[in-house]
Formats: C-alpha cells, structure tokens, sequence
C-alpha cells in the first residue's frame, strides 16, 4: 500500500478550505493515525498550526477526542 492510498486530490482541497476558513477557531488538533510519516510530518510542521497539536494512535482514538475538546 502506498501512503497516498485513499487520500484523493478533492479530499485535500476540502480539508484545506475547511484549514482556511477557520484558521484562528482552532485551539486544539488532534491527528489520529498508525502512519509513521504523518505523525512525523505532524511532529515536524504542527507548529505551523493554531493551536496545540497532537498526535495520537488508533487505538487511542478516544483519548484524542477527549483531548481536543478539552
């Protein structure tokens, strides 16, 4: 599988309007993932992003969730 499996030119636009849109509401952001590069392009980059970001495994998902609406 490759690491761009699944993520489609249209879904990244939309993600990226929604990033404008509301560029400064963001307190939190919570990247829940098993793939090692986006938590490592998270880790590198997140400081670009409003707001604390964290990222967290799958099989903590519940744990993100709480921690972004905190």
């Amino acid at each position: 599988m490759r690491a761009t499996d699944g993520i489609s030119g249209g879904a990244i636009w939309q993600d990226l309007k929604i990033d404008i849109e509301h560029l400064h509401s963001w307190k939190r952001t919570a990247l829940v993932t098993d793939s090692d590069w986006m938590s490592h392009l998270t880790n590198l980059f997140g400081w670009m992003t409003p707001g604390e970001t964290k990222t967290f495994p799958v099989d903590q998902k519940e744990h993100a969730l709480e921690w972004v609406a905190e």
